[in-house]
């Protein structure tokens, strides 16, 4: 058992996974469950779903024509990108550097009804998987296994990001949700500034900002207005 363990800790893929091993071992014992989905559904509900009446701080002019401008967006649009970022197929290469992501952040990831693990989706050959995901896009329809829809979105995330970055749309300072970079970043950026300050005699004023209910609040079809006007388009876009 001793060993079991030790090979575990040393044969961690990541730091996350290591540190997850770790809690295993020094907190095994589960805990309880305190708070029941149903208890959760009335907040959710409002978290996940546009609200329903307008904000006060929302134009509601401009709302609205928004609203009508993406009724416009064709259904089929053209993948403008030389690189073909939107229309180009997946690849063996794409499905295995998502499997490698997912070895090192998400196999503990919780199931769906399905009850499906990423271990097994991981056994899946890496052709098969992109000829998969490759098919949904031309049919326009998600896979019905919940960890392959994970493992596409995953892939239409990483193209997404590709995109962004070699269009400079992604500005240094966006330290979360972005490989490579970590949110601890800012405070790190935070304390050197106000160290400077210090010595050099200036007064640095800071304003923490909490968007409330940030997620909802995003209007979907001005999002995708936005993403189209800054050059998104093609099959994984429609």
């Amino acid at each position: 058992m001793r060993e079991r363990n030790r090979k575990k800790l040393l044969d961690a893929p990541s730091a996350a996974i290591f540190w997850k091993e770790i809690k295993k071992l020094s907190d095994p014992a589960p805990i309880p469950v305190s708070v029941t989905a149903e208890a959760l559904r009335n907040v959710f509900e409002k978290r996940l779903n546009p609200p329903e009446h307008l904000p006060e701080s929302f134009d509601a002019t401009e709302h609205k024509f928004n609203r009508l401008l993406a009724i416009l967006i064709p259904e089929t649009t053209i993948d403008s990108s030389n690189e073909g970022f939107f229309s180009a197929e997946w690849t063996e290469e794409d499905t295995a550097e998502v499997k490698d992501h997912i070895r090192k952040h998400g196999l503990a990831s919780a199931t769906g009804e399905d009850a499906i693990l990423y271990g097994e989706i991981l056994e899946i050959p890496n052709d098969a998987l992109a000829y998969l995901c490759n098919d949904c896009i031309r049919r326009r329809d998600g896979p019905s296994i919940c960890c392959v829809l994970k493992l596409l979105t995953l892939l239409i995330h990483k193209r997404i990001t590709k995109w962004a970055i070699a269009r400079g749309l992604i500005p240094d300072y966006q330290n979360g949700f972005r490989e490579g970079y970590r949110t601890n970043n800012n405070p790190f950026i935070l304390r050197c500034v106000k160290e400077w300050a210090r010595a050099n005699g200036f007064t640095v004023y800071v304003a923490a900002v909490d968007a409330t209910n940030a997620f909802p609040s995003t209007d979907h079809p001005t999002l995708w207005l936005k993403l189209i006007r800054m050059g998104m388009g093609g099959a994984i876009f429609d």
